[in-house]
């Protein structure tokens, strides 16, 4: 044991520049995948919420399509793929872009989940009142459904994160990548990989006590106000 944890001591020096910039690197992908997921998933919800039948059908099509299709089989088809059409992207960006589309189906989900949670007559109220379908969403509708969201969506970030590992695969520099590069030119696989998951577990881990309390504390909240 003493051994073990003295490979540590004598190696660290050069393991930790190399894994925290990696660390950096996974953090940001994951933050634009799911940036990016965000802000499709609003649009498909936009779309499922519409008038048009093309659209809500379209949207739900392509929803199912994503759950269904694996996020490896995705980020390939992107990497390798895209330069066919003459779109060529490098892994950094392949891995933010297949996060982010791929998440958007689950962040859908979630949105779409949130915004149902609140009742039809707080709409019709706040229209009586005499505000504007679009004050209507900004000012009731929408604060009340962050209350449900939140929470799901932090642990949806908390999913991507640890998806990004995948983008390894396509040639992405994050953790996973380094992880293994480092592997190979130390042949200490073990002690590498238990650093790579600590840092997973360091970024991942103070995000999913973050959900739990925001779900502890809206539910409150939400108990509060219906008891008033």
């Amino acid at each position: 044991m003493k051994t073990f944890f003295a490979t540590y001591a004598e190696y660290m020096v050069d393991w930790w520049p190399r894994l925290l910039e990696a660390a950096v690197v996974t953090a940001e992908l994951s933050a634009i995948g799911f940036v990016i997921a965000l802000v499709l998933g609003a649009v498909l919800v936009w779309m499922l919420r519409s008038g048009v039948t093309l659209l809500r059908y379209g949207a739900n099509g392509f929803i199912q399509l994503l759950r269904a299709v694996p996020l490896l089989a995705l980020l390939l088809a992107i990497y390798f793929a895209l330069p066919a059409a003459g779109v060529t992207l490098s892994g950094y960006w392949a891995g933010a872009i297949g996060l982010g589309v791929h998440g958007a189906a689950y962040v859908a989900e979630v949105l779409r989940g949130g915004l149902k949670s609140v009742h039809g007559g707080q709409r019709e109220a706040g229209l009586a009142a005499g505000l504007t379908p679009r004050q209507v969403f900004l000012y009731v509708t929408l604060p009340q459904a962050l209350r449900v969201m939140l929470p799901p969506l932090l642990n949806s970030y908390v999913a991507l994160l640890k998806d990004s590992s995948l983008c390894a695969l396509i040639a992405t520099n994050e953790l996973m990548l380094t992880a293994k590069a480092m592997s190979s030119e130390y042949f200490l696989p073990l002690h590498i990989f238990i650093l790579v998951g600590l840092l997973y577990f360091a970024i991942a881990f103070p995000l999913s006590l973050l959900s739990r309390w925001l779900e502890r504390r809206l539910a409150h909240g939400r108990r509060t106000v219906g008891a008033a």
